[in-house]
């Protein structure tokens, strides 16, 4: 082809020229012929010459060229017709259908953006050495992903009207996987223990999970890294990890890996020194500086010591400040002096906080999160506090923060903080199921962000074979410019404890109107600590039915069926997580007191104490790795004049409950405990279980997280199993399970599911495989 068409430019020109050789013309016209894909338009805009203007025979060359020029044609010739230049052309092929299939690692839309850009889309010319191109590339790319065995065929078609079908067909085979490690020259550390530092691992009992069999020469280069890095941070100043030989297998499936340590000598700090223009005591750097002289060097403890300080100076408006490490190494004493050089610029001021991209919410309910204050010297610690605290809001997705320079001003920046916001307003239409409950049906309304304010206002209409539940509730998070929150609640509900199979002999009526204020107290970074006082009028009404225990009638033979108490709460919680969905690290802790005060002469005085609280702590700051430890606290009696009548004053309807997937899994919902006179199970005033999971990486979606856990609990009686007129059973001892949940973050709401081993004591009900879902629409 090639030396097809330079024979045509070599050739054609003479041609054209012995046909205009007669005269120049003045062209009135220009017409194609041949065109098919190409419109006269877009094929005139390509020729030198345009109508009325007159075409000299030694012309017709550049004519030509630029149509070759253009890609669009396979062959072109000139012809004059009176004053019409006739130009006839036979068209290139046009991609008429393209197709990428197999790709799953890849993303379809990705290959679409990389193949466009390449000028490979349907409706443009057909070049097949830029498909060439584009099959090198794709295999270089799945190369990347280690999938050494991935093929790419293209596969082209004629279609009619000159066009042709490419087919881009994909198959990714299987990512490579790591078969063996090997360290040489290692002598101070076991190779055991040097593979765990790696990104990179054999396959192993948790590889589907973890993937770090998976092998890709960008792991492979953070691995030698961190193994350079777990050297440097225990002395081994001039340790060498060479580049490291991969192996691949003849299936091109598995890899196998060869690192060489070479470790050199242990280095030990000397000491340290500080110099600079300090501003501040030496006290106050050599506190945040961890080097130890005469410890063993560490890398790590350097870069630490120079964060701190620049930090501290952050916190103090110094925004801009440098610390320039000088270290000085002895190789005959295998010592190192480093020296903190201060350079802390100018002391910044903000000048303006604004924010941007709200479009919902007022910009005073943004401005009242900002612990950083206008015209004060800036703080690096209030401004990530700030963000922090509008990333808490509920109806704020992400916050962007960025600071500039005030235009000739040279020690002020402005602030500006761009949110993201979420619908404030949800209204929705609940559809779930639950192995508990059953059936979950309801409709509400959530606007937590009630006409711009940051106040929240909802409705909840939910129903279920356990409970039906009206209610209404309104939050006003700043009541006081001190960031006190009020909130008021009115419900409406009816349980029936045999919907959930626990005791048949009644069902509830119940109505609730309450008050509860939220006081933030002691200011944490990144913490929020809150004391909740508030008061609740509830009204009971127990309904016994046919088959009524002989708890339940000893409890209405005594106090009636109606209840009608004032609950006054007090309340401590306690929030440092770093966010609420999927937490990996912090903590949560709610402690509430609850004194139920009688408001007729039937009603009894009783109190209950709670507690809860989670931890998440990341293993060796990774949050690939989670420890969550939980634990659920509860007790409640009567107040009265003899203790051991007090039980008596306990109401039956306000018992604790254990075993299923929120407390201990794999045994049967809420069976757990004392049972009634019929072997129904009752609940209990006394309430314990703890659980500790870890959480591991799946690589399956950033929606799902799983985890291995272990659960201790049950519930109690303190009447220590005093009669009420019939059978009472005793609760056992402690009930433990072990096993795996996944929690899924669905489109139609979280899902929960568990599979566990139950340690059964006599007469236990066990249900290892677990679930709950509850959805918005």
């Amino acid at each position: 082809m090639k030396k097809l068409i330079i024979l045509l430019f070599l050739v054609l020109p003479l041609w054209a020229t012995c046909a205009f050789a007669e005269a120049a013309f003045v062209v009135k016209h220009i017409e194609f012929e041949g065109l098919e894909g190409v419109s006269p338009s877009v094929a005139e805009s390509y020729v030198p010459i345009k109508p009325g203007q007159v075409l000299e025979p030694d012309e017709t060359a550049e004519i030509l060229h630029d149509l070759y020029q253009t890609g669009f044609f396979d062959s072109v010739s000139l012809a004059r017709e009176g004053n019409t230049l006739v130009i006839n052309v036979e068209e290139q092929p046009t991609i008429g259908l393209l197709k990428v299939s197999g790709n799953s690692a890849i993303p379809t839309d990705k290959l679409n953006t990389a193949l466009s850009s390449l000028d490979v889309a349907e409706g443009r010319v057909y070049n097949p050495a830029v498909l060439d191109k584009i099959r090198t590339s794709l295999l270089s790319e799945y190369y990347q992903l280690s999938r050494y065995n991935a093929h790419v065929d293209i596969v082209t078609t004629p279609m009619s009207r000159h066009r042709i079908a490419v087919h881009i067909n994909i198959s990714e085979g299987l990512a490579a996987k790591v078969k063996g490690i090997t360290i040489i020259g290692n002598h101070a550390f076991s190779e055991k223990v040097l593979i765990k530092q790696l990104d990179l691992s054999k396959t192993g009992l948790f590889s589907f999970f973890t993937q770090k069999d998976r092998y890709s020469e960008q792991k492979l280069d953070q691995s030698l890294d961190q193994l350079r890095d777990y050297y440097m941070d225990r002395g081994y100043l001039h340790v060498q990890v060479k580049a490291a030989q991969a192996q691949i297998s003849p299936d091109r499936k598995s890899v196998y890996l060869t690192i060489v340590v070479v470790e050199n000598q242990i280095y030990t700090f000397d000491h340290y020194d500080i110099a600079g223009n300090l501003l501040f005591p030496r006290e106050e750097y050599a506190e945040r500086i961890t080097v130890k002289p005469g410890a063993l060097f560490s890398r790590q403890q350097v870069i630490d010591s120079e964060k701190a300080i620049t930090a501290f100076l952050g916190e103090h408006g110094y925004m801009f400040a440098t610390v320039d490490l000088q270290p000085k190494i002895d190789d005959e004493t295998r010592r190192v002096y480093i020296l903190f050089v201060i350079n802390p610029g100018k002391r910044m001021y903000v000048h303006h906080v604004t924010f941007s991209s709200n479009e919902r919410t007022n910009d005073v309910v943004l401005r009242r999160e900002i612990t950083q204050m206008e015209e004060a010297p800036v703080s690096s610690t209030k401004l990530d506090q700030s963000k922090h605290n509008l990333s808490m809001l509920p109806y704020i997705k992400s916050v962007d923060m960025s600071v500039a320079p005030v235009p000739g001003q040279d020690n002020q920046m402005d602030v500006n903080y761009k949110v993201d916001e979420t619908s404030s307003a949800n209204a929705s239409f609940k559809v779930g199921y639950s192995q508990l409950y059953g059936p979950i049906l309801g409709v509400g309304l959530d606007q937590k962000n009630f006409l711009g304010t940051g106040n929240t206002f909802g409705i909840d209409l939910s129903h279920s074979q356990y409970e039906e539940y009206y209610g209404m509730n309104y939050t006003n998070p700043y009541y006081t410019e001190d960031g006190i929150s009020r909130s008021f609640n009115f419900a409406v509900s009816r349980t029936d404890p045999a919907g959930a199979s626990l005791d048949s002999s009644y069902t509830t009526n119940e109505y609730d109107l309450g008050v509860l204020y939220s006081i933030p107290v002691t200011q944490e970074i990144n913490a929020f600590n809150r004391i909740q006082v508030g008061a609740t009028y509830k009204n009971t009404l127990v309904n016994p039915t046919d088959e009524e225990s002989q708890q339940v009638m000893t409890y209405i033979n005594h106090h009636g069926r109606r209840a009608q108490e004032m609950d006054f709460t007090l309340g401590f919680s306690h929030d440092s997580r770093d966010k609420a969905v999927f937490p990996t690290s912090g903590m949560l802790h709610t402690i509430f007191a609850d004194l139920y005060a009688p408001l007729d002469k039937d009603s009894v005085t009783f109190y209950q104490l709670n507690y809860h609280g989670k931890w998440y702590q990341p293993i060796d700051g990774s949050s690939d790795y989670i420890v969550l430890t939980s634990a659920d606290l509860g007790y409640g009696n009567g107040l009265c004049g003899g203790l051991h009548n007090c039980i008596g004053n306990y109401p039956f309807f306000r018992n604790f409950y254990s075993g299923g997937i929120d407390s201990v899994r794999g045994f049967e919902d809420y069976t757990l405990g004392p049972l009634d006179s019929f072997g129904n199970p009752l609940g209990g005033n006394e309430l314990v279980d703890a659980s500790v999971g870890l959480i591991f990486p799946n690589h399956i979606s950033d929606d799902v997280r799983t985890m291995g856990f272990f659960d201790a609990g049950n519930v109690y009686s303190s009447s220590d199993n005093l009669k009420f007129g019939g059978q009472s059973t005793n609760s056992g001892p402690i009930r433990y399970s072990v096993g795996v949940e996944v929690d899924w973050l669905t489109p139609f709401g979280p899902l929960q599911l568990s599979l566990a081993k139950p340690f059964l004591q006599a007469h236990d009900h066990n249900q290892p495989f677990q679930f709950a879902l509850a959805g918005n629409f």
